[in-house]
């Protein structure tokens, strides 16, 4: 049997653009994470006002941390892919923002093999469901962090995945427990996570859970057809109103929890 390896994604960052962050699925991802990090890295109310210095692991096309920058913040994005790293370099640059985000070619576990330096805020977003071994690298990025920092930690939802099957009507796969990808092609996650699983690690990882979402709650169960005439300035309302409430929220496409180092 192959063993799992970590995904990078050098080759699909143009199909990642596109199926990811070029379509409404990206917007809304982008809207709820936003939501949830906005009092804590507003200007105004973040620490006394000061910039914060932000550890973006595995940043990518580097979308949050251009949004982080715009908020007066200092950002370092590590990405391991060299071709996400210069897309993310190309839309740094379209912002003005070089002076605010330093580009590292790094894994989360580069960076803390080399001391990765103490941020105030890490942001973790989409990268534990592409890990062969996730809980003990989120253990190594804790190094990275401060006491009293703050870790914005997104992944893939088992569960959304097992419905997505059984709607589909794939109850093969569901019966046989084949959720995982293996990671040879395309972009279905290696690890997808189950929510009560990584909130069990939180804990003995020194972490308190301050703050817990769903993203696309239900936009991608809509039907197909429905999907594409749906509009967005209605639909993220929705998803916004339904992100903190089960059961929608631990059937939603992917998890965000807000942490604090103790």
């Amino acid at each position: 049997m192959q063993t799992k390896q970590d995904r990078v994604f050098d080759g699909l960052a143009q199909r990642f653009q596109q199926q990811i962050y070029d379509d409404p699925r990206g917007a809304i991802r982008l809207a709820i994470l936003q939501d949830d990090l906005a009092a804590l890295v507003t200007t105004t109310e973040a620490q006394g006002s000061r910039p914060l210095q932000i550890l973006d692991a595995g940043g990518g096309l580097g979308q949050m941390a251009i949004w982080l920058a715009q908020q007066g913040h200092h950002v370092v994005l590590a990405e391991p892919s060299a071709e996400m790293l210069q897309r993310a370099a190309t839309g740094i640059q379209q912002a003005g923002l070089e002076d605010s985000i330093h580009l590292v070619q790094a894994s989360v576990q580069e960076l803390a093999s080399k001391g990765c330096g103490s941020f105030d805020l890490i942001t973790f977003h989409a990268v534990l469901e592409w890990l062969a071994e996730p809980r003990a690298v989120l253990e190594q990025l804790l190094s990275c962090l401060k006491p009293g920092g703050w870790l914005s930690l997104m992944f893939f939802n088992y569960h959304s995945t097992v419905m997505r099957r059984l709607i589909a009507g794939d109850l093969g796969t569901v019966r046989r427990g084949e959720i995982a990808s293996d990671g040879r092609k395309g972009l279905a996650p290696i690890s997808p996570l189950k929510p009560e699983e990584v909130q069990s690690w939180l804990q003995p990882l020194g972490l308190e859970l301050e703050t817990w979402s769903g993203i696309r709650c239900f936009y991608d169960y809509m039907y197909r057809d429905v999907r594409k005439l749906a509009k967005l300035e209605e639909v993220i309302p929705l998803e916004r109103a339904y992100s903190r409430v089960e059961p929608w929220r631990s059937l939603a496409r992917y998890q965000h929890m807000l942490c604090r180092k103790v």
